[in-house]
């Protein structure tokens, strides 16, 4: 990534519904960007907390945690990734652009889509092995009913398209 000046940092947002292929980019972008540090709201879900009900509680909890942790590594010049489950409310999207924002930090938010067969599928072909224990077709179909757009600049990224195009177009979103 380039950052924006000596010692300063940048943070990088992706959203989407489940299984649209957020986290495999995410992973695909710091294998081309080593420098990045990954705050994944599933992972940290579950490390903070053992036996998730999944509650609106609990992913507002988790999301000040993520918020948090941005803040702090942004304070430190380390540029930050959020693997943002679905980051379905545009409020809780504009809570993790405020905290760049705030520290007068670029943010550059990419969100993840594809057709919803694909996304079904790869939800399918988990086998309840992904991080996000409640992901299922019920929680593809709950996040589509509520995600809503943000009002920021963002980079669509259909996942139906090869994996090689859609790094290098986010790469390029990222070093712009």
């Amino acid at each position: 990534m380039k950052l924006p000046g000596p010692g300063l940092a940048a943070l990088v947002i992706f959203r989407g519904l489940p299984g649209t292929g957020k986290s495999h980019l995410v992973r695909q972008l710091v294998h081309a960007k080593p420098g990045l540090h990954v705050l994944s709201r599933d992972a940290l879900r579950a490390a903070v907390l053992p036996h998730p009900a999944f509650s609106e509680e609990e992913k507002a909890l988790v999301d000040d945690l993520v918020c948090s942790m941005a803040g702090f590594l942004l304070d430190r010049s380390r540029s930050v990734v959020i693997d943002g489950a679905a980051l379905s409310s545009a409020a809780r999207v504009d809570a993790l652009v405020q905290v760049a924002a705030s520290r007068r930090l670029p943010v550059k938010i990419v969100e993840c889509m594809c057709r919803q067969e694909t996304a079904l599928s790869r939800i399918a072909g988990d086998d309840g092995s992904h991080e996000a224990g409640d992901r299922g077709e019920a929680l593809y179909f709950q996040v589509k009913s509520r995600f809503q757009p943000v009002p920021h600049d963002c980079l669509i990224v259909d996942t139906d398209r090869p994996n090689d195009e859609n790094l290098a177009a986010i790469v390029e979103y990222v070093d712009s």
